[in-house]
């Protein structure tokens, strides 16, 4: 996803028409299938890359943006919970060839430092530069943060410490640079910087999974399985042994990138220790009806089914909200992706599109001012629906103790 911006609903319709016909007529820039090729879903992708800012970055506080997005119908009342899911039971040892102290990884499910099974629960994070003092009660157990490298390390692992390994929720750290660019030089660039800072961001080893590149990539493209493998070849050279996420192509939404070449990045890594994360926008319906998107249940069921961790690091909250709008409720990726042992994190936990950093239900933030939540009065509906169940289903992993 991308944090918000001052485009008009217009402006980013008519870039992403631009765009459409301007990636149809060239192949889209990677080895895509008929289906990605569809105006439809090239259109889709680069609404939702139009409105990213340039650096990728969230705007300050200050200066955060009026909304973008027209009033959708009346709102509907809170999402029910979805039903309870059992707490993880499984234990495992790191395996042979795993040389890691943090999260690891057999066949489709992901542990902690002790072995103990983890589920991914929890929210994203936009804004680096407030505190969002109210998320430690949100009882999310992951928080995937879009960190600034303009800043020093020493700012950015100061508030991984202090504002999540304090709390013990997992710090998912990722790089927005690459947002909706299908580039190899591009994500080579980002592999730079992590390289770059592996000493700072490698004392985190036990706490954390590092999500290489927000976004990146080609849909259901040889570039994408290839870019990768070279990524976290370069990553584990550097000294990182613990788990990377890697993010589907088609702006994290193109599953076929994860159902074909997975598995060979996987089996290319000599940890033997990744996730693979997709994102639930426009691409998807439920059920399918354009020919272009993909059916949400069939999806996650063969995620489910593939043999490699996999979740579901971005969704929103449907109701046609925002560029790559889709009608897919939270409840219903949520169900989907317990049935399926699958991890989810809700976009986002401060997401505003009002000024003084202020939200309202016609966006993504789950909570009405910059991240504040002391009770539901402080939480969208979007929130009313995601803060309850992360209450009662997300478990914090074991490797804080």
């Amino acid at each position: 996803m991308y944090a918000s911006t001052a485009l008009s609903p217009l402006y980013v319709r008519l870039a992403a028409l631009m765009s459409a016909v301007a990636l149809t007529a060239c192949g889209g820039g990677g080895a895509a299938t008929p289906d990605v090729q569809d105006a439809g879903q090239v259109a889709d992708a680069a609404a939702h890359a139009a409105s990213a800012p340039s650096a990728r970055t969230p705007a300050p506080v200050a200066s955060s943006p009026a909304t973008k997005s027209p009033a959708p119908a009346p709102a509907p009342s809170p999402l029910p919970a979805p039903a309870p899911a059992p707490a993880p039971v499984q234990h495992a040892q790191r395996p042979v060839g795993n040389t890691g102290v943090g999260f690891f990884t057999i066949g489709r499910r992901l542990y902690d430092a002790n072995g103990m099974e983890f589920r991914p629960r929890g929210v994203n994070r936009v804004h680096w530069d407030n505190g969002s003092v109210g998320l430690p009660k949100s009882g999310a157990a992951v928080e995937r943060i879009a960190i600034d490298f303009n800043q020093s390390t020493t700012t950015n692992l100061n508030i991984i410490q202090n504002q999540m390994v304090a709390y013990q929720i997992v710090p998912m750290p990722g790089n927005w640079n690459g947002t909706c660019n299908s580039d190899p030089a591009v994500l080579s660039a980002i592999v730079d910087t992590w390289v770059a800072q592996a000493a700072a961001w490698k004392t985190l080893d036990r706490y954390s999974i590092i999500n290489i590149a927000n976004e990146w990539g080609p849909p259901n493209s040889t570039v994408w399985r290839d870019s990768y493998i070279t990524a976290v070849a370069r990553m584990r050279a550097a000294g990182y042994t613990g788990t990377l996420a890697i993010d589907a192509g088609g702006c994290g939404q193109d599953a076929n990138d994860l159902l074909n070449y997975a598995k060979a990045v996987l089996a290319s890594d000599p940890q033997k220790n990744l996730v693979f994360d997709l994102h639930i926008y426009g691409y998807y319906e439920d059920p399918k009806v354009k020919v272009w998107t993909f059916d949400l249940e069939t999806t996650l069921n063969q995620l489910g089914s593939l043999g490699v961790p996999v979740m579901i690091g971005e969704f929103g909250p449907g109701r046609n909200i925002g560029p790559s709008a889709t009608l897919v409720t939270p409840q219903r990726v949520i169900s989907l992706a317990e049935k399926n042992g699958l991890g989810w994190l809700a976009w986002a936990w401060d997401d505003n599109n009002l000024p003084n950093c202020r939200a309202d239900n016609n966006w993504f933030s789950l909570t009405l001012q910059c991240g504040t939540y002391n009770s539901n009065a402080d939480l969208t509906l979007f929130g009313l629906g995601i803060v309850p169940a992360l209450q009662r289903m997300a478990v914090k992993a074991t490797s804080f103790n």
